[in-house]
């Protein structure tokens, strides 16, 4: 996932790796394949993200990105969300922890991004059945993108934001 940006360098909406195929297959002046439908077996190719080609080198102020990242944080506000997930074998860094193999996975994180947040939760992985136990939370990753763009400092344990850990958490468990 990465932040597009569209006015003189402030980031204006998100975009995941899934746009990736339908941009380059654009870009390369490719027929960009229709959106998957639900369920998607029977379709040969499909793609799920959009193209974001209209957005490069737009001087035109931006219209809305329409995706199907929108989702409900609040009740009465829609914020594009940008999701991610990361295997891992261990809670500590071990020498494949960049590369496991499926059945070494025991930890996932699952990260939200928004506009002024990233959140991730590492928590317990079965790789037999490929579910997440998100009861079993081993540790969580929270960093104020504005004022901490590197992500240096996460606060995750602050009291101060425990109700956003809480709604993000609630948030991953629908």
């Amino acid at each position: 996932m990465v932040m597009f940006t569209a006015d003189h360098g402030k980031a204006k909406k998100m975009v995941e790796l899934v746009s990736l195929f339908s941009t380059l297959a654009e870009l390369a002046g490719l027929w960009v394949p229709p959106v998957c439908p639900e369920p998607s077996f029977h379709v040969a190719l499909c793609t799920q993200g959009p193209s974001i080609v209209q957005h490069f080198n737009s001087n035109e102020e931006e219209e809305d990105y329409d995706t199907d990242y929108d989702y409900d944080i609040e009740d009465d506000h829609e914020e594009p969300i940008a999701f991610s997930q990361y295997p891992r074998p261990e809670d500590t860094p071990q020498w494949d922890s960049d590369k496991p193999e499926l059945k070494d996975i025991k930890i996932m994180g699952y990260s939200m991004r928004t506009i002024d947040y990233r959140y991730t939760v590492w928590v317990g992985f079965n790789p037999s059945n490929f579910s997440a136990n998100l009861q079993d939370v081993h540790a969580g990753e929270l960093y104020m993108v504005g004022s901490d763009p590197n992500e240096d400092h996460n606060i995750y344990n602050s009291s101060l934001h425990g109700n956003l850990v809480k709604k993000f958490l609630r948030f991953l468990r629908r």
